[in-house]
């Protein structure tokens, strides 16, 4: 697939991570530590999308300089339904809940689309997706320690230890 599809469909991605950071930071807004972690991520997020569409016009200046990359296209497609069915569910999650289930998103199917693109790629649009990666491991980083803080037992499937 081409790597300025896959860049949009990231943008689009850190783009429902933003909003449905937003409604956590709104969700817990009687919790200021809770909900000041979740707007933090959510502006993190709308950074991320940035720089996304800096790396799209990057794609979009030398076109031949960049390498086709493979991403499951269903799987970052189901990721997105995810984001947005758990900002609308109702009744709204506990915090444990929110936790485990950005944890999860945080470590999902966008790893595997990261690692396409540093393997295939040019050397500029590499350097923002190891920003990205980073940044995303940050964001698991600050919820795994969150989450020890509070006493959180999180679902499987979104470890704490790490």
């Amino acid at each position: 697939m081409k790597i300025l599809s896959l860049l949009g469909v990231l943008e689009r991605v850190e783009l429902e991570m933003a909003a449905l950071y937003e409604w956590l930071s709104r969700l817990f807004e009687h919790d200021a530590e809770a909900s000041g972690l979740f707007f933090r991520m959510a502006m993190q997020e709308r950074s991320h999308a940035t720089l996304l569409r800096f790396g799209k016009s990057l794609v979009h200046q030398a076109p031949g300089q960049f390498a086709d990359v493979e991403f499951d296209a269903a799987a970052i497609d189901g990721l997105l339904v995810a984001i947005r069915t758990a900002r609308h569910e109702r009744p709204a999650p506990s915090l444990e809940e929110a936790v485990s289930r950005a944890l999860q998103f945080e470590d999902g199917p966008v790893e595997a689309a990261h690692r396409s693109i540093l393997t295939n790629s040019n050397p500029g649009v590499t350097d923002l997706v190891r920003r990205l990666a980073a940044a995303d491991e940050e964001h698991a980083a600050g919820l795994r320690a969150f989450a020890r803080r509070r006493g959180l037992v999180i679902a499987p499937g979104a470890v704490v230890d790490g």
